[in-house]
């Protein structure tokens, strides 16, 4: 006896129906989650992270350089919070409020601290801060001239004197004997790229009004350069007497006058030698002080004025003088 199968064969029809159902299918399920993406808006924000904020804070530079920070948020809405800046922990309320992502400022000193809260809805929601680090060489000088010991001003350069010059460098994390020192006079290089050499002594060759000075500090990978100038005048040697502009005296008095030297190039005022006059006539000073002048106007002296003169020369250097003149009224 031969059995016949019941198993439904699938006809073409009915493959083709059910592939027209699948794609059916897909197109929807598709469809719907491109309509569910579209209901919400691409804020760039990203559910899983916190608030968070980052400043770009660039090298402080010179000392008395500009510098702005800049604040890059992450999942913060910046139109819709206010950014409070800090500079070292100072507010900076005229610098704060909404969508302030900047904030700029003048260096004064070599190391700085912003602060940056974000504020939202009454809740900090966000923090950070940046350094500023700016370098500075700040230069002191002094020269050799003679002064009195009392004298409470700067011994002034002269022709032949020699400047002795410090360089104090700011630089974070260097000590001024790990850098390198450029020094130059009037754009002229003297000592260049040494290691170390904060000090820097010269003579001064030239007979001018001043001389410019300069120095160039650097790390010894250059990535910090800076530099600072001076300009510094120079004098001419100058005597002065303990007396007023003029002078008034009667026949027969007598009065002890003095010179006192300064910027002469001495190691003392016995290297000086001087010569007095009055009414052009040669006058000597006082052993062992020839500084010093016992001025004495004759009895007969007719009433008038005369000039008395002072000169000064150092007996080493011929030619470097200083001088200075008095009148005297006979009354």
């Amino acid at each position: 006896m031969i059995h016949k199968s019941t198993q439904t064969i699938p006809t073409h029809a009915m493959l083709y129906a059910i592939e027209i159902l699948f794609l059916l299918f897909v197109f929807f399920i598709t469809a719907g989650s491109a309509h569910a993406q579209t209901d919400i808006p691409d804020l760039g924000l990203d559910e899983f992270s916190a608030p968070s904020v980052e400043l770009i804070a660039p090298s402080g530079g010179a000392l008395g350089s500009f510098v702005s920070v800049v604040a890059k948020t992450a999942n913060i809405d910046d139109n819709f919070v206010s950014f409070n800046w800090y500079l070292d922990d100072q507010p900076m309320l005229a610098k704060s409020g909404r969508a302030r992502t900047g904030f700029s400022f003048t260096t004064t000193k070599p190391f700085h601290v912003v602060r940056l809260s974000i504020i939202e809805d009454g809740e900090k929601i966000a923090e950070n801060t940046a350094s500023v680090v700016s370098s500075a060489v700040s230069l002191v000088w002094r020269t050799n001239t003679f002064v009195p010991a009392d004298y409470e001003g700067k011994a002034l350069p002269i022709v032949g004197s020699t400047i002795t010059l410090t360089a104090f460098p700011e630089v974070k994390g260097e000590s001024p004997d790990n850098l390198l020192y450029t020094w130059s006079v009037d754009a002229e290089s003297r000592v260049r790229n040494i290691l170390g050499e904060q000090e820097f002594s010269f003579t001064v060759m030239k007979n001018v009004s001043s001389i410019f000075i300069s120095v160039e500090v650097s790390t010894l990978n250059q990535s910090v350069t800076i530099t600072k100038a001076l300009n510094i005048s120079l004098a001419k040697p100058h005597v002065l007497l303990n007396a007023g502009p003029f002078l008034f005296l009667t026949p027969g008095e007598k009065i002890d006058l003095g010179a006192q030297p300064y910027y002469f190039n001495i190691a003392s005022t016995a290297d000086l030698q001087y010569e007095w006059s009055f009414g052009g006539k040669s006058a000597l000073g006082i052993p062992p002080n020839p500084n010093a002048l016992t001025l004495a106007i004759p009895t007969d002296s007719n009433t008038g004025s005369q000039m008395l003169q002072v000169v000064a020369e150092n007996r080493r250097t011929p030619g470097e003088t200083g001088r200075a003149s008095l009148e005297v009224n006979i009354l």
